[in-house]
């Protein structure tokens, strides 16, 4: 990978997550339109940056250390919902996380961590990807654009990518153990459910943040 700056990174990075949103709100926009719902796409927003961060919290935490530069490079992405306060909120306060305290915790308990987190997250990715594969399914079948069926799953998986590959390389110390971690857990979390509602295997609409 091309040699970045930090602040070079940082910038490449917001601008990965700009096109996501931007993705995310006009397919949101179409999936209310097409639907007559009121849903909110600051939910799916919302739920997205929930993703984003557990892919990024794999990335960080693959090569065993998570030092304060990935943290904050992980906070930036906590505009619309945060992953930590889910997990509090989810166990009722029994789990209550910080960046700094999962930095500081053992290493076995990290892996438990990242092993137990697609199952926590398994309804908000319902949720949120329910809308979205929806417009991509229908967008396909009618040719409202020129799409093949994956198209924007594809775009959005891109922008996640790249965001946790800049993270890799964030500390200058990028490793391909780092990137198959984020690759892994973008598929695990929001990808294969995407490709069955793709594949005709439909979803309830999950359930949403509470």
């Amino acid at each position: 990978m091309e040699s970045y700056d930090r602040q070079d990174i940082l910038d490449k990075a917001a601008q990965a997550y700009d096109h996501a949103e931007a993705t995310i709100r006009a397919m949101d926009k179409v999936f209310q339109n097409v639907t007559g719902s009121n849903y909110d796409a600051e939910l799916t927003l919302a739920q997205f940056d929930m993703i984003l961060q557990g892919v990024l919290l794999s990335v960080a935490c693959a090569d065993g250390v998570f030092d304060p530069v990935e943290q904050d490079f992980i906070r930036q992405f906590a505009m619309h919902g945060d992953l930590l306060e889910y997990i509090r909120s989810d166990s009722g306060g029994a789990t209550d996380l910080s960046w700094d305290l999962i930095a500081g915790l053992p290493k076995d308990l990290v892996r438990d961590l990242l092993r137990v987190l697609p199952s926590v997250l398994d309804d908000q990715c319902e949720s949120f990807i329910y809308p979205l594969a929806a417009v991509d399914f229908s967008y396909s079948q009618c040719g409202g654009v020129m799409t093949t069926p994956g198209d924007f799953l594809k775009s959005i998986e891109t922008d996640m990518i790249q965001i946790a590959g800049l993270l890799a390389f964030v500390d200058s110390n990028g490793t391909d153990e780092e990137i198959n971690a984020a690759v892994a857990m973008i598929y695990e979390l929001e990808g294969k459910h995407w490709r069955d509602i793709l594949s005709g295997r439909a979803l309830g609409s999950g359930q949403e943040i509470t």
